[in-house]
Order: structure tokens, then C-alpha cells, then sequence
């Protein structure tokens, strides 16, 4: 099963941050019920636009999506005050922690709360050298990455990777080092999952999103198997559920004729 982490709950977002300020719970409400409706797995919930606000409108926005939703939920914040907060009035339900790195002291802070509240976390290929540039440097990340995990007590199959997307229009051969990494990180760790936000690749170019949906069919043959996307997008989630089908990863295509029968693609 694919996993789709929804991102538009994310007061980064001008209209999200405005409904926030405003306390608009109907409108957030409507986004939570849009994404959930269109086949999320996880609802992203990103409270960081400002730091002095984030703990109380992180409790707020988890009010609303929990009012209208069982989905999981993806507690998105480098906050370890915020995701305490967060963690503590969730209601019982599957949550996600996104996420932790390689970045000096940060999976230690973190850590504890995945084993605590038994969630599944996203771990970023990113430490206090930067960001991986080859497929390799993507891999030897994650092999650092899952042996922090293990040694905390995290099963591999809670933890998702993320190798990282950097815009091609910067740097070529970005796309394809990505693709390689998935590929290695999958078969060395065959358990683990996947996760990445893969709109990233597109960055600085036109028509985004034509070249987003051919790096997810891509990323999926490489092993890919989770993304941060808006599961409103039609066109990504019918590229999702089409290349699922045809590459065999969709048990006699019954998501994809699901998919098409409920109008979630198009």
C-alpha cells in the first residue's frame, strides 16, 4: 500500500496561516474532509509559521482534524515542545512524527516520543554536513539513520525515509541520484518505508506538475512506496494509482478501479 502523507494543513500556506489566525474551523475542517475524501493515508499537520504561537495552534488545528477525521496524523514540527503538546491530545489514533535527522542531538530529542506514543517517524538523509549529493551518500544516510532507530527500540517498518528530492533545474543529475538511492536504500533495508516530498524536483521549472508525475512513477519502480503530496491533485493521484496497476504493485488493479469509480483521479 502506497502511503500518502496530505500536506495542505500547513500554515506556511497564506490561506491555512489566515484560517488559523482566525480560528476558521469550517474551513479547516473542509481541507481536512477534501484530503481525506481523496485517499490520504496521513493528514501533515504544520503549525510553524510562528514560533510563539506554534504549541497553541498546533492543539487547535489537531482539534479540527480531529473532529471531522479518524485518519492518522503526521505531527510535523522540529519542536520537541510542540509535538509533546501535540502527542498528548491525540485520541488514541496512529500518528506519525515528521521528522527526525542526523542534525547534532535531534533524533535523541525525538526519539523518545515515537517509542512513548508508538508512532511512526519520518527520518530525513540530512545531518550536520548537509545534504547527500549521490545515491550512495542517500544510502549510507539511511544505514546511519535505522541504526539510531534500532538502537532505540524503533522497528524498521515505523520508520520512513526521506533521500531528499533537490530541484533539477539547479542540479541535473539530481532526479536520477534520488531514484538510485531509493534503489539502494530498498534493498538494503527491504523493511523500511518510504517518504519524500517530490515536488521538490520540479522547482524553478513550468508546467510542475507534469514533471512531478513523471518522477513519481519513477521513484515507485525504484521501490518508493510513500510521498508528501495533495491528494486533491488529480492528476498526481491518477499517475499514483495508474502506475501501480501497470507496474504490478496493485493486486488485480482494484485501488486503481476504485479510484476511478469514486472520482478521486482524472
Amino acid at each position: 500500500m502506497f502511503t500518502i502523507v496530505a500536506e495542505r494543513i500547513n500554515c506556511t500556506r497564506k490561506m491555512i496561516r489566515e484560517a488559523t489566525e482566525n480560528r476558521d474551523a469550517a474551513f479547516i475542517q473542509g481541507e481536512v474532509l477534501k484530503q481525506a475524501e481523496a485517499g490520504a493515508t496521513y493528514i501533515d499537520v504544520n503549525a510553524g509559521a510562528h514560533p510563539d504561537t506554534e504549541v497553541e495552534n498546533m492543539l487547535w488545528l489537531l482539534e479540527q482534524v480531529q473532529s471531522v477525521s479518524k485518519l492518522p496524523i503526521s505531527l510535523d514540527s522540529a519542536s520537541p515542545r510542540v509535538l509533546e503538546a501535540g502527542l498528548a491530545v491525540l485520541d488514541g489514533r496512529q500518528a506519525m512524527i515528521n521528522s527526525i535527522s542526523l542534525e547534532e542531538g535531534k533524533a535523541a530529542r525525538l526519539l523518545p516520543f515515537v517509542q512513548q506514543y508508538q508512532t511512526t517517524v519520518i527520518a530525513l538523509c540530512l545531518g550536520s554536513e548537509g545534504m547527500p549529493n549521490t545515491g550512495e551518500e542517500r544510502c549510507e544516510f539511511a544505514s546511519r539513520l535505522i541504526a539510531i532507530t534500532r538502537a532505540a527500540g524503533v522497528e524498521d517498518d515505523r520508520v520512513f525515509i526521506d533521500p531528499l528530492v533537490r530541484c533539477v533545474s539547479a542540479e541535473n543529475e539530481q532526479g536520477a541520484e534520488f531514484l538510485k538511492g531509493v534503489r539502494l536504500i530498498h534493498a538494503a533495508f527491504p523493511a523500511v518505508h518510504f517518504c519524500a516530498g517530490l515536488s521538490n524536483v520540479s522547482y524553478g521549472l513550468p508546467q510542475r506538475t507534469l514533471l512531478n508525475r513523471a518522477f513519481l512513477s519513477l521513484a515507485i519502480w525504484e521501490g518508493l512506496d510513500g510521498a508528501i503530496i495533495d491528494p486533491t491533485d488529480k492528476g498526481v493521484l491518477a499517475q499514483l494509482y495508474a502506475t501501480l496497476a501497470v507496474a504490478g504493485m496493485d493486486e488485480y488493479c482494484m485501488e486503481y478501479m476504485s479510484a476511478v469509480r469514486e472520482g478521486v483521479i482524472a
